[in-house]
Order: structure tokens, then sequence, then C-alpha cells
């Protein structure tokens, strides 16, 4: 029998499949519950502008011809509200594409990666598909740690990559001494930021990391559409580099690798400021209603600035997954990333979250 396994190309044998959080659909006709909700995934609970709703019905008119390849519309769109030159600019299947992109770029299994420890699984997956090492380096008090990240750097290092707010955490790093960090990497190796929960963030921790390149050549940001924006399910983001690492990019990037509706929904996206404002404000004060339930339960709630929570639960955390579960909420143990005692959970709408704190009362106080 042929091993066709053993033909795959690169570390693709050594790593396990992306496992996706648990569709309601599924739940339901796995459990017989009539109504679920999904705190899962990390998804906008308000959905994207009705603007853009709206624009979208008729861009399916349509949609029997091919999209603009180059995304002209959106480039000039994402120039006219950040200044950002159309030629640094690439266009991705949502950000999770561009990081693919970035990585089949520039790793291979002669360089190294630098990644803190419990980032987001696709990039030391990428990673290792590439047959590159792959550096880990641990957190501080659930925090990148920029000190211990840069000292891992060597002559080998093609890549690091950061995501901020990461993914499971929430953390955020201090902004300046990101800045002081980027500035100080060699140029020969690239620093990737991921910001896909940029938007969440304090006021006060946020700066428009893309403006950095212009003094800092090797840095890569990428964004994407599917969390304040609400786009999760038509798949578009964007990467901002240096022109020539976009030019390379751009290379490998498919040809009509975003599609119509998505380059219209983001288009009237960026022009509702008024929708991401409320969707950042209520997300604001629906985790700080997290914040609250960890202290009066005595709990330990992972400090984020993002559109999800990481909960201790000081035990094993699999049990009150399933019984969550049960109860028609679904949340993410996080026992992929060896860390079974938490739970992440997305901050869905007020009624969610109260669903939410009333089913992890009933399990809490069946456990003592």
């Amino acid at each position: 029998m042929t091993d066709y396994t053993s033909m795959a190309n690169g570390g693709l044998p050594r790593i396990s499949p992306y496992q996706a959080g648990k569709p309601i659909e599924e739940v339901q006709r796995e459990l017989g519950l009539s109504e679920v909700i999904k705190l899962a995934s990390n998804e906008n609970p308000f959905g994207m502008s009705k603007k853009a709703v709206a624009k979208c019905a008729e861009a399916l008119n349509s949609s029997h011809i091919y999209p603009d390849s180059n995304g002209y519309y959106l480039k000039q769109k994402l120039f006219e509200k950040f200044g950002y030159d159309p030629k640094t600019i690439t266009l991705g299947d949502g950000s999770n594409e561009l990081i693919n992109l970035i990585f089949q770029t520039f790793i291979n299994n002669k360089v190294n990666v630098v990644i803190p420890a419990y980032s987001f699984v696709v990039y030391p997956m990428e990673a290792t598909v590439a047959d590159a090492q792959v550096k880990t380096i641990p957190l501080k008090d659930w925090v990148i740690d920029l000190d211990a990240v840069y000292d891992a750097i060597d002559s080998n290092t093609r890549m690091v990559v950061l995501a901020n707010p990461a993914n499971p955490t929430g953390t955020a790093v201090n902004i300046n001494k990101l800045k002081e960090f980027v500035k100080k990497v060699p140029h020969e190796t690239l620093v990737v930021i991921d910001e896909a929960y940029n938007e969440y963030q304090k006021e006060e921790d946020f700066d428009d990391t893309a403006k950095w390149i212009a003094e800092c050549p090797n840095l890569i940001v990428s964004r994407t559409f599917s969390k304040a924006y609400g786009l999760a399910g038509l798949r578009i983001g964007y990467m901002v580099s240096n022109e020539e690492i976009a030019s390379l990019v751009n290379r490998l990037r498919a040809p009509f690798n975003v599609n119509a509706i998505a380059l219209t929904a983001a288009i009237e996206a960026l022009d509702d400021t008024d929708h991401l404002k409320m969707v950042v404000a209520e997300n604001a004060k629906e985790r700080d209603r997290y914040v609250k339930y960890c202290e009066d339960h005595n709990l330990y709630m992972i400090p984020s600035q993002a559109n999800f929570v990481s909960i201790d639960f000081k035990r094993d955390a699999f049990p009150i997954y399933d019984a969550l579960l049960h109860r028609g909420v679904i949340v993410r143990p996080l026992k992929g990333y060896k860390l079974d005692t938490i739970l992440r959970i997305s901050i869905g709408t007020h009624d969610e979250n109260t669903k939410l704190f009333k089913a992890l009362d009933e399990i809490l106080k069946s456990l003592k």
C-alpha cells in the first residue's frame, strides 16, 4: 500500500489538522437543543455594518463576474483612511492567508522563526510545514516578553511573529516598548505583527504600527476585517509592508483570492465608523462584566484587550466546557495549547453573556 504521508512536503506530516470550534448547527443536532449561542470563535456578535449588508446585496447582481484581482478600490479606501500607499498593501482571504503567504515567501529549512508561547496555532504550523526551526519563547505574566524574544534572535532568524493583542491570551504589549523592540531588530530579520484584534485595544495602548514601516523596512503588519468589522464569513484581510516585500508576496498570491462581495463589504465597513465605534464600546462594556464576574467568583481572568477572555478555573476545565455545551453555550477549551484549566470565551451580546454567567453559576455550584 502506498504511503502518501511520506510523500508530503517538509514538516507537513508532523502537524495536526486545525480544530475549529463546533458550529451551532452541529451542537443543536447532537444534543437536541433548540437554542444555542456560540462564544467560541471570537466572532463579532453584532455582525457587519447594515450599510455594508446593503452594498453586498447590490454586489450580488454582478457575482457572475470575477472580482478585481488587485482590489483597487479597497486599496484606495485604505489610502484615504490611513494613508497607506497601495503599493505596500497585500489583500488576503482573511489575515490567515496573509500569514500563510508570508511564511511561503520567506521561510525554509535553513532558517528559524521566533514565536512567543501560546501563539495563534497557524504560526508554528506554517513554520513546521516549511521544516524551519521554531524557537518558542515563554510569556511573562501572560504577556509577550520582548526582551526574551530579542535575545532569541540569531543570525539564522528569518522571522519573528507577534500577535498584538494575542490569541488565545488576549494580552497586549506596551506600545512604546513594542516600537523600541521593532527598531532594534536587525533588518535581516522580518518582524510580523498580527493585529487581528487591533481595534479592540485601549486607546492609550494603540498606535498605527504600519506607519513605523518607513523607519523599519523589515516590519510587516497584518490585519483582518473578520473581528471588529464583523466580516468573518466573507474572509478578507490586508497586510502592509515595504513595497519590495509586498511585490514578492503578491507574486505568490492567487488571482482573485478575495471575492467581490468581501471587497465591497470591506470598503463600506471602513466608511461606517459609527458601527465600528458601537462594536468596540459594547465589547469593552461587556468585557468589564467578565472582569467583575471573575472577581466575584474568585476566578482568574487573563487581562484581555480583545473580544474574548481566557479564564483559569484552577481545575480541569473540560468538564466545565462540556457542561456549558449541554446548556447550549459553546466556548473554547485550550487543551491544544496544554492549558487544560483554561477556557477561552468570546464576548457576546449582553443577553448572551448573561446566559453564560447563569450557566456558569449552576456548573460552579455543582462542582463545590
